[in-house]
């Protein structure tokens, strides 16, 4: 009688188990809805912009141009150049990629008075217009390279208007 409850017991763990690793069916889904949630996604993520982009600030007789090349993966390569009137200005390269759909964490890499920096910069574009990213700088490692102090108090405060590229 041991032997046969024993036995029964093994039983039924053994089908409780069989039965609790058998993958769970869900409802069939409509026709094509796999393919249709399959393209969104994909749409979702691919980068809206893409191309080369240009934007100029002209403020008093000071100038602050940008140029951004967009690739279709969201890669972004570019240059800015500030030149304040009668004044040593920044020229230099932008490199980085989209964050969001018109959001841009960029590295500038630029000579201001003949010394070499690099600088975290934030932009986005909207509406034909080139939003740069402001707020207290800190250079936290010594190395000549400024990140924000404070990224959440810092704010989209310098409009660029776009133009044509050369």
């Amino acid at each position: 009688m041991k032997k046969f409850s024993s036995l029964s017991a093994i039983l039924c763990l053994m089908s409780l188990l069989f039965s609790c690793s058998k993958e769970s069916k869900s409802a069939p889904q409509p026709a094509g809805t796999e393919k249709t949630t399959e393209k969104l996604t994909s749409e979702i993520s691919l980068p809206k912009l893409k191309g080369d982009y240009c934007f100029v600030k002209a403020e008093n007789k000071d100038t602050t141009s940008v140029h951004l090349s967009i690739s279709a993966t969201g890669q972004i390569k570019g240059e800015m150049r500030w030149q304040p009137w009668e004044k040593d200005g920044a020229v230099g390269t932008l490199s980085g990629k989209l964050i969001s759909e018109n959001e841009m964490d960029l590295l500038y890499d630029y000579t201001i008075e003949g010394s070499q920096q690099t600088e975290t910069k934030i932009m986005k574009i909207e509406n034909d217009k080139l939003y740069l990213k402001n707020g207290e700088l800190t250079d936290p490692k010594n190395d000549g390279h400024l990140v924000y102090k404070n990224p959440s108090k810092a704010a989209y405060s310098e409009v660029l208007d776009k133009t044509s590229c050369p």
